[in-house]
């Protein structure tokens, strides 16, 4: 039982990574740095078959796209055909050809990717393309026998099907579909009917624990995106205060970048990664959208009218608690990520208390210095940790600031042909500047690696 353990690997590292160590270990091998024997051992340590069959058979990834793409397409000829000849149908046959549908796709997908095992990939898009007909199933019987209800209900009743499918077989495909249909399920009670809050974050922390449950980098991607989406909906939605939504939206990309810093300082960097993923990439659309003078002032509150943010302190001491204790267990450059997502959360509360249509001014500059830092950390991050992605991102970020600065202001000053002429001219400047950039970071993360 030790041995077992001590040769099981922390994590499972990336097809990626297995296939640059497949690529390496003949080398070391041959230079002196392992003896035959260690590498032996490597070997058997991780599951090189899945990288070799890669390589002779095409990436698995590439298959299983393909086969969920191909599922789709067929569900929508399926459900074209049903279309045009359904006031044909009785409603005997009709019930028969969906239960009919739900029954033979689970069974066929169950068959091919867990009984015989031959074909996985074809197997999970058939389950797919079953979960999608119980789906579909729900809303074709309300309609046959004329039922009329609340209408989440019938998201409820899809996401907690597909859900249980999915938990039942591992399947990805059919676990992001409930995760999907849950979330509207969430989001519409919280929009339309002021409701179901709790309920829908318990849905949220369910699938979350799946994903821990499952050890899966997959699952939990999709389960940090159902919880952005909680948060960038329904918060906002029971209290029927939209321009409180900014709130949320800051204090949850804080709190799920602060969420990565954690797991990483904890040695999971591949369960950080989502975290950090999800939370930078809704942090800057946040700070992107509130920079744009239109848009924020649409958000605001009416002049005049008093902050009427009490129900949103709880989720921005929350967020606050989670970026302390990030700060409190980072290391190195991790405590740099701490201290941005504690800036973002901070920024959620400055909303609370000038987010008002007499501030407009304020709130632009505010979020403009905001959105271009931001930029500019991403960057340097990049480049300190040779993360090239980071860095690209953060230059991304920068020339959409700069544009969206540039329609701004420059719509009312300028004749409209000279606007879009300097504009482009401007482009092509930023095209041209960012290229540069973006081959000096690839040089000096190349380097670094050296």
């Amino acid at each position: 039982m030790t041995n077992a353990i001590q040769q099981a690997p922390r994590r499972t590292p990336s097809p990626h990574e297995l296939s640059w160590l497949a690529e390496e270990l003949p080398a070391w091998t041959h230079d002196g740095l392992l003896t035959d024997d260690q590498a032996r051992r490597i070997r058997a340590r991780y599951d090189f078959a899945a990288i070799e069959l890669d390589r002779r058979a095409g990436p698995g990834r590439v298959i299983q796209v393909l086969s969920i793409l191909g599922a789709v397409l067929v569900g929508a000829g399926i459900l074209t055909w049903v279309a045009a000849n359904w006031d044909g149908m009785s409603d005997a046959f009709r019930l028969a050809l969906i239960f009919g549908g739900v029954i033979g796709f689970n069974a066929g997908g169950y068959e091919l990717a867990f009984r015989r095992k031959n074909h996985p990939h074809l197997g999970q898009a058939l389950l797919f393309l079953g979960s999608a007909s119980y789906g579909a199933g729900i809303f074709l019987v309300a309609q046959i026998f004329h039922l009329s209800g609340h209408w989440p209900n019938a998201f409820l009743a899809w996401g907690l099907g597909a859900l249980g499918v999915a938990v039942a077989v591992e399947a990805l495909p059919v676990f992001t579909l409930a995760a999907a249909a849950l979330t509207i399920w969430g989001c519409g009670e919280a929009a339309e009917f002021k409701a179901m809050g709790l309920a829908s974050f318990a849905v949220v922390a369910v699938l979350l624990a799946i994903a821990y449950v499952r050890r899966s980098r997959g699952h939990l991607v999709v389960g940090v995106l159902a919880l952005a989406a909680w948060f960038a909906v329904v918060p906002a939605g029971l209290l029927q205060k939209g321009e409180l939504a900014p709130v949320a939206w800051l204090a949850a990309s804080g709190a799920l970048v602060a969420a990565g810093v954690v797991h990483r300082s904890l040695g999971r960097e591949d369960l950080a990664a989502p975290w950090r993923m999800v939370g930078t990439g809704g942090g800057m659309f946040a700070l992107f959208i509130l920079s744009i003078r239109p848009v924020a002032f649409e958000l605001a509150r009416s002049a005049g009218t008093r902050p009427a943010g009490g129900a949103m302190m709880p989720l921005l001491v929350a967020a606050a608690a989670v970026c302390v204790w990030a700060l409190v267990v980072a290391v190195g450059r991790a405590r740099f990520e701490a201290w941005a997502a504690l800036g973002v959360v901070l920024l959620g509360g400055a909303w609370l208390l000038i987010g008002n249509r007499e501030y407009e001014i304020p709130i632009a500059l505010l979020f403009n210095i905001a959105l271009f830092a931001a930029s500019a950390g991403l960057v340097l991050l990049g480049l300190h940790e040779r993360r090239a992605a980071a860095a690209y991102q953060g230059l991304g970020w920068f020339a959409v600031g700069v544009l969206a600065l540039y329609v701004d202001f420059g719509w009312n000053l300028l004749d409209k042909s000279l606007f879009f002429a300097v504009g482009g001219v401007l482009l092509l400047t930023a095209g041209w500047v960012l290229e540069r950039q973006r081959r000096r970071i690839a040089a000096s993360i190349k380097e670094g690696h050296a």
